[in-house]
């Protein structure tokens, strides 16, 4: 494509006769080479030179016109007068460029700057020509010299790791066919650092609908990569030691849970019975939360929830759970039931409940004699969402945020030994195992206590 930039500018009068010109005529061929060419933070003070040469020089010009025009006739005034109109214009409209293009330079320095810091490059090819453009630190990525030409697609493919080469290239390709989106992770071939990237494309269509351009970006993740599989090792390495320490605990606890009581019954000092009740107490305690620890450990390194889904009718889970209830439990309030026979839900049934049973003893545990808890159940897509409300001491904003973390005890009564604060992170592990969601909510001290959660759809049973 030619581009030419006609300026005619007359001197002198004795020029002016002669009618020459000046002309700039500048030839671009490519687009690739006007972007790189008008990014180059090096050419601004030459330009900024040579706007101001011309810009002189025009001045100049006009002045010369304006003292001419004073010694001819009024035909050529205004003739001349239309000149020095358009040496002003010209030099307006210079000026404005000027300002554009030093705001572009600014623009362009800010931009490699941001993707240098967020280790990212942007890129840009034509489908028809396959030609492309690289941002400059799409060149830095590649440790490439920012002279040297785009690469074409397959010599791009020929930079990537042998063992990632053909699953890029078909990604790519795939996504060029079907005029679509992609993400994909691969490392470079020969790169001593071993790093790996992450990029992503879109294909771009023109009004037709025709595929026309493809652009995206590459990102060095090679730091955030490493530091996911260090906590990674690290939560696993934790989920084992909890395992191992419950296994520890569960193995002296074991006489002392079974014996106590029957110590207990041979006794008739009212003191010594105190003191027994109090051991009772402090162990049960103990072996509560080496139960829900070792069940903690266990959702974490267990693959029996995805091996074992099943579809399940909810309703009937819910019933089987109440009926297994301690009798302290529905002695304490009334469990009602509303959710629909249709509804049903795909999981694994020894954890969903575990499930159940945690959010129906955490509920009768904080509402107060003779109150209700309820379980509500409706289908939302491909998902069913559950309530269980209570009517109890309810929550604050501030601990709602914190009430699924491990051992965490937002009200001061929750510090006594009937809690350990492991319930509700057990339902958390278990909700998001399948694949849901689980929040609280309350309107406030004493204003009960919602626990939503949502779980897959299942088909019919």
């Amino acid at each position: 494509m030619w581009f030419v930039i006609l300026v005619e500018i007359p001197i002198s009068s004795t020029i002016f006769h002669q009618k020459r010109f000046f002309r700039l005529q500048c030839t671009y061929s490519d687009r690739a080479i006007i972007k790189n060419r008008l990014e180059e933070p090096m050419n601004v003070p030459g330009r900024i030179i040579a706007l101001f040469l011309l810009s002189a020089f025009l001045i100049s010009s006009g002045i010369s016109l304006f003292v001419n025009s004073l010694h001819h006739d009024s035909g050529q005034r205004y003739l001349q007068a239309a000149g020095l109109v358009f040496v002003v214009l010209f030099i307006a409209i210079a000026g404005k460029l000027l300002h554009y293009q030093q705001a572009l330079s600014r623009a362009k320095q800010n931009l490699d700057e941001a993707q240098q810091l967020a280790g990212l490059g942007s890129w840009e090819r034509d489908l028809a020509t396959g030609r492309g453009y690289w941002s400059e630190n799409c060149y830095r990525l590649f440790n490439l010299s920012s002279n040297s030409p785009v690469p074409s697609m397959e010599e791009f493919f020929l930079m990537i790791h042998d063992e990632d080469r053909e699953s890029v290239r078909e990604t790519v390709m795939g996504t060029i066919r079907v005029s679509g989106c992609y993400e994909v992770k691969y490392r470079l071939d020969n790169d001593a650092g071993n790093r790996t990237f992450l990029s992503r494309g879109k294909v771009m269509l023109d009004g037709t609908g025709q595929p026309v351009t493809m652009v995206g970006s590459i990102q060095d993740i090679t730091h955030k990569q490493r530091r996911d599989q260090f906590r990674e090792g690290l939560l696993k390495q934790k989920d084992l030691f909890i395992s191992r320490l419950g296994h520890d605990l569960k193995t002296p606890l074991t006489p002392l849970v079974a014996l106590l009581p029957l110590v207990r019954s041979r006794i008739d000092d009212k003191r010594q019975l105190e003191l027994l009740d109090l051991c009772i107490n402090n162990v049960s305690y103990i072996s509560s939360l080496v139960a829900k620890t070792l069940l903690l450990g266990r959702l974490a390194t267990s693959d029996e929830v995805s091996a074992g889904r099943m579809n399940i009718q909810l309703s009937a889970l819910v019933e089987s759970v109440i009926s297994c209830a301690p009798d302290a439990v529905r002695d304490h309030v009334a469990i009602d039931n509303f959710i629909s026979p249709d509804v049903a839900v795909r999981g694994n049934r020894v954890e969903l409940e575990e499930l159940f049973s945690q959010l129906l003893n955490n509920a009768a545990k904080f509402s107060p004699q003779g109150s209700s808890v309820v379980v509500v159940a409706r289908c939302e897509g491909d998902m069913v969402a559950i309530d269980v409300r209570d009517s109890g001491i309810g929550l604050f904003p501030e601990e709602m945020v914190h009430i699924f973390e491990d051992f965490y005890k937002a009200d001061p009564s929750r510090h006594l030994l009937g809690s350990c604060g492991l319930g509700l992170t057990i339902c958390r592990r278990i909700v998001e195992s399948h694949g849901g969601r689980i929040s609280a909510s309350s309107p406030g001290r004493d204003g009960g206590t919602t626990i939503s959660f949502t779980l897959e759809a299942g088909g019919s049973v």
